[in-house]
């Protein structure tokens, strides 16, 4: 309160908001390198032989489960758009991923794994692995 009484006289609007941490390199890995080729394959399984790439699915999922909609408040037309996933929390990502995999599983009959928690560990190794020569 004490913050505010030096403001002029008028209405104003404080909006807050819970910070969360972005989403993870590792879940980014996971949806590029597991989700999207998964969905990829099954896309063209099922008949979907325009898509070519993972760039295409991102764009697709972006489009179908990441909507947003601006009102034109003169003619009442609604545009939508796809939001960024970019700039999402771990929150956030996981719910995206979470619709992705339930779309699959409903509509292509198609299982995406969960992630694997000891991917960096086997990663790592394979590493090491792959030099000893």
């Amino acid at each position: 309160y004490e913050a505010f009484r030096g403001f002029a006289d008028g209405v104003y609007m404080l909006d807050t908001k819970r910070v969360r941490k972005s989403r993870t390199i590792d879940q980014n890995a996971w949806l590029w390198g597991c989700v999207y080729p998964i969905l990829l394959d099954s896309l063209i399984d099922a008949g979907w032989d325009d898509f070519t790439n993972t760039e295409q699915v991102h764009e697709f999922c972006k489009s179908r489960f990441t909507r947003e909609s601006a009102v034109n408040k003169q003619t009442g037309e609604i545009m939508e758009f796809p939001h960024s996933t970019a700039n999402m929390d771990t929150v956030t990502f996981s719910a995206y991923v979470e619709k992705i995999r339930d779309f699959a599983r409903e509509f292509l009959d198609t299982e995406i794994p969960d992630p694997d928690p000891e991917f960096r560990i086997k990663q790592y190794k394979q590493h090491f692995k792959d030099n000893e020569s």
